[in-house]
This record gives structure tokens, C-alpha cells and sequence, in this order.
């Protein structure tokens, strides 16, 4: 709670009280018995600036699993910037495209710049919503007889709908179970998991940095020690970086699926992330 919902609750419950009980009264008793609240300022001055619509709509949003909220300042920003500029077909090079290619191409190091990912080893793909990555992924992989997806329950149904690539190619495909009530996974099982990759062939490891259908944050030290045994690892970060920072230069997955959309609302793309060594 902010304090401007800390003042919200104290004029609701002073509103019937004697006349005489003034409300900057009430507000300092209250700030006197919860000081903390006056260290939550600046999300009142932010929710002011950015997000009054939520108090003029009459609004209290708790979908941030779903998608973030954008800034007005986003909408007031892109709306200049189409206002100020004629933009045309990247993949032409006309100087309207070449405008637009640039502010791409931006785009991309800023991206990466801010994961951490060197442009060396790593693109930046958009894609229109999370489907559209994961799909991309499964058309691309190197599904074949001799290889093995492996995936967690609790993965996003997009990157379940891999497992449709891998079966059209003849593929092993194998869930690792979770562990009840907390749903997360045995770390003894895994390994034993990990260790069924297929030698000589290609093996690809998917699950959630943090699970869309729990909460649960799984443990990102998966990335290499699933690497070190034959794995390609395809990491769903679309719920764990709206709250989190995700380092790529540390740990290095094969794939990145991030969703802007679930970070600040606007607007609605996701990045993938491929090594560009990576024969895919």
C-alpha cells in the first residue's frame, strides 16, 4: 500500500467521524504509527504522473502476470514520434526506410545492451506474442529421430506446443514431473534427466524462469549444468523479467524467449534470443 491509498483508507474511515477530527489530524497519526509509509513517495508521485488513470477510471489492477501497465509517458513519446517522422518498409532503401531500419537496429542494442548479451553471440527477433517466438524456435530446431525435447509441467502452452515440431520429426519428447505442494522440481531427478541426452545429436531443454502457472522461480544454474550434459536450453524469461533482472552474459541460454508487453504494456512484442554460431 501506498500512502496515497494509506489516505484513501483514512478518509473512508473518518468520513462519518465528528467534524472536528480533521483529516491532516488523521493522516499524521497514521504516518506516526506506520512511518514506513512515507518511504513508498515516489510510487505516489510516479502513479500520479504515469497511472492517474487508475484513479480517475476507479480501477486497482493486479494482472501483472499477465501484462504490465504502459506509461502515459510511453504513449506521448510514441505518438511524437510518429507525429515527427515519415516512416517506411525496413527491408527497403528508400530514406523513409532507412529512418526506420536505424531506430530498429537501435532498438536491438538497447535490448541486448540492457540483458547483457553481446551482439557478437547473440540477435534480437521480434515477434508479434509469445506464440510467434516459441513457434519460431520449434520451426527452427533440428528435430530429428535421434534427438530429445525435454521439458518441464509447468512451461507456458506455447512452448508445450514445441513438442508438436519434435513429434512431427519423430523426436523423444519427456516432462519432468513437479514436486507437490510446492510445484517445484526434485534437483537429484533432474540431473538423472539431464543425463538421458543423446550423444551426437540435439537435445533441447525448456522451462520457465519463473512459472507462469505457480510463481515458482526455478533456478537459472539449470542453464549450464543442463549445457554441460548435451542440452540446448530454450529459457521462457517472459514472467521473471518484468520483477527481475536476467544477466545473458552470465548465463547464457541458447534461446530467451522475453515478452515487452509483460515488462511495461507497451507495446505488445517479445525478443528472442539465438546465438548467432548456432547452425539453426
Amino acid at each position: 500500500m501506498t500512502i496515497s491509498a494509506a489516505r484513501l483508507q483514512i478518509r473512508r474511515h473518518t468520513g462519518n467521524m465528528n467534524s472536528t477530527y480533521k483529516e491532516p489530524e488523521a493522516e499524521r497519526n497514521f504516518m506516526a504509527e506506520w512511518p514506513a509509509y512515507e518511504s513508498t513517495h515516489q510510487l505516489d508521485v510516479l502513479r500520479a504522473a504515469e497511472y492517474s488513470r487508475l484513479d480517475r477510471l476507479g480501477h486497482i489492477y493486479l494482472d501483472y502476470t499477465g501484462a504490465g501497465l504502459n506509461a502515459s509517458c510511453q504513449l506521448r513519446e510514441h505518438l511524437s514520434l510518429l507525429e515527427s517522422h515519415v516512416f517506411g518498409n525496413p527491408h527497403s532503401q528508400n530514406p523513409t526506410s532507412a529512418t526506420i531500419t536505424a531506430l530498429v537496429e537501435r532498438c536491438r542494442r538497447k535490448v541486448l545492451d540492457y540483458f547483457h548479451a553481446s551482439e557478437n553471440d547473440y540477435t534480437v527477433i521480434f515477434t508479434p506474442n509469445a506464440s510467434g517466438a516459441l513457434k519460431l524456435v520449434g520451426e527452427a530446431y533440428p528435430f530429428g529421430p535421434d534427438s530429445h525435447y525435454l521439458l518441464t509441467f509447468d512451461n507456458h502452452n506455447s512452448v508445450n506446443g514445441i513438442r508438436e515440431f519434435a513429434r512431427s520429426h519423430h523426436s523423444t519428447i519427456t516432462y519432468v514431473p513437479l514436486t507437490l505442494p510446492e510445484m517445484r522440481v526434485d534437483d537429484d531427478a533432474l540431473q538423472e534427466y539431464f543425463k538421458q541426452a543423446r550423444p551426437n545429436s540435439h537435445n533441447l531443454f525448456a522451462y520457465p524462469a519463473q512459472s507462469n502457472f505457480s510463481g515458482v522461480q526455478h533456478a537459472l544454474e539449470w542453464i549450464p549444468r543442463a549445457q554441460a550434459m548435451g542440452w540446448d536450453v530454450l529459457l521462457d524469461a517472459a514472467a521473471f523479467v518484468p520483477t527481475n533482472r536476467l544477466d545473458v552474459s552470465q548465463w547464457r541460454p541458447d534461446f530467451v524467449t522475453i515478452s515487452f508487453y509483460k515488462m511495461f504494456g507497451y507495446p505488445q512484442a517479445l525478443v528472442a534470443y539465438s546465438p548467432l554460431g548456432v547452425p539453426y
